[in-house]
């Protein structure tokens, strides 16, 4: 399945992406200041024309030249973000989606984004299909259906395990563990 990538279309989603700290030199309040000057253009400022950063209050010669640097070596994890952010996934996620996948981000998120539940921590079902509505995986999908199956029996197999534990325990005479 060929992806697009396409940077965040809103004010908000550029800042938000600006400012989560994966391109050097920028944080939130630069964030901030980059988009109220360049609005949705930033992007191709820091691309094309990278001494016009100097026109915002703060950046000097030597911070645009980290801006521009960190933007070109983060093109791909830029690549992965934008696509992750546009798609609804926070920051924090994002990154531990990074991680785990690295390259294989974009790829494996597409073709299964339920994975996410199985393979990293604090994204469950209920996440992973959100993401997967938000990326065009009908509500109908057999992918959807297995991975919603698979949550359901691990779901009762927790509870069940829990009760078990709880009858063990106090059968036993200890205290149950919480």
């Amino acid at each position: 399945m060929f992806v697009k990538i396409s940077p965040p279309n809103t004010l908000t989603g550029i800042e938000r992406y600006l400012g989560s700290g994966m391109v050097k030199g920028i944080g939130p309040v630069y964030a901030g200041r980059l988009v109220k000057a360049f609005g949705a253009a930033v992007f191709d400022i820091i691309e094309q024309t990278s001494e016009r950063l100097r026109e915002v209050e703060g950046i000097g010669a030597i911070r645009a030249r980290k801006i521009a640097s960190g933007w070109a070596d983060r093109k791909i994890i830029r690549e992965i973000m934008v696509f992750l952010h546009g798609n609804g996934v926070s920051t924090s996620r994002a990154v531990r989606i990074f991680k785990t996948y690295a390259q294989d981000s974009i790829a494996i998120v597409t073709e299964n984004p339920y994975r996410l539940a199985r393979d990293i921590r604090g994204i469950g079902f209920l996440s992973a299909d959100t993401i997967a509505q938000k990326i065009g995986i009908a509500h109908d999908s057999p992918l959807r259906a297995r991975a919603g199956v698979s949550y359901a029996l691990s779901e009762a197999a927790g509870r069940r395990t829990r009760r078990f534990c709880w009858r063990f325990t106090t059968a036993c005479g200890s205290q149950p563990h919480a």
